[in-house]
């Protein structure tokens, strides 16, 4: 169900301005976002995802980012599409607030901005940030009908791939674990049937499909992978792990030319 044709003119606000504007009429007796911090994180949805595919590729990424392959241009192009497309979907729920920060990468702003959009009432937020437990997670669109939550991941495909439900049952766990209970969690996504360049109503470019039963199912899965993934990462030393199909699915890894050159010794990265 998309959303209403609303109006809110202040979108262009810098980080403090728009503090300044929501903190006056903070509640301060909802108990909400009881243990969301400002702490570094040490995973998010991407690198979840990659810990799953392979956690040398994890650890290589925390620790070694310059062994990295060159990114292909096709790659960008496909950043540049996902970029436009999540723009696009959020004309299915219009007039909301997009959480952004000073600097790019201050995710500890755009957390407490998330906060603070929530309490004061805000019932249609673009980008919001969660953490749980240093698990930093973005929903793409967040809205609240009927007193209820529904998150929203936007998808620049035609398709639901596993990876996308892995990433959404990510995405539920910190919401939900954050302390922000949500009725309904769905992907939106391209639908097959349209070419999206003769199409200007959006309503029309998307599908929407709930992924709930899914992401309740794997609570356990998810807690489980986190452990393993931190674990890798806090013992700093990297994990002995053969090359195989997994560098290729669900995607070329890109640390791929380094584990495929001549093998080094056990332990070792040189």
């Amino acid at each position: 169900m998309f959303g209403e044709d609303k109006v809110f003119p202040i979108y262009k606000l810098n980080y403090l301005e728009k503090v300044k504007l929501i903190s006056p009429l903070r509640n301060p007796f909802i108990n909400f976002i009881r243990v969301m911090t400002a702490e570094k994180h040490q995973l998010s949805k991407s690198t979840y995802i990659r810990s799953l595919q392979c956690l040398k590729s994890l650890f290589l990424y925390k620790y070694h980012y310059k062994l990295r392959d060159p990114l292909p241009a096709e790659l960008l192009v496909r950043f540049d599409k996902g970029h436009n497309i999540g723009k696009l979907a959020q004309q299915l729920f219009p007039g909301g607030f997009e959480v952004t920060a000073d600097r790019v990468y201050d995710y500890a702003q755009r957390i407490s901005l998330t906060r603070e959009l929530i309490l004061k009432g805000y019932e249609t937020i673009y980008e919001a940030a969660f953490q749980f437990e240093k698990v930093l997670a973005i929903a793409d669109i967040l809205v609240k009908r009927g007193g209820k939550w529904f998150a929203y991941e936007v998808k620049s495909s035609p398709a639901i791939s596993e990876t996308y439900l892995k990433d959404a049952a990510l995405q539920y766990f910190v919401i939900v674990n954050s302390g922000l209970q949500l009725e309904d969690f769905s992907i939106i996504h391209l639908n097959q049937k349209l070419e999206e360049a003769l199409v200007n109503d959006p309503t029309k470019i998307f599908n929407e499909h709930s992924v709930l039963e899914y992401c309740t199912t794997q609570i356990d899965f998810v807690k489980n992978s986190i452990v393993i993934a931190k674990n890798i990462l806090e013992k700093k030393i990297i994990p002995s792990i053969e090359i195989g199909d997994h560098c290729l699915k669900p995607y070329r890894c890109d640390f791929y030319n380094f584990c495929h050159r001549k093998e080094p010794e056990p332990g070792k990265l040189f």
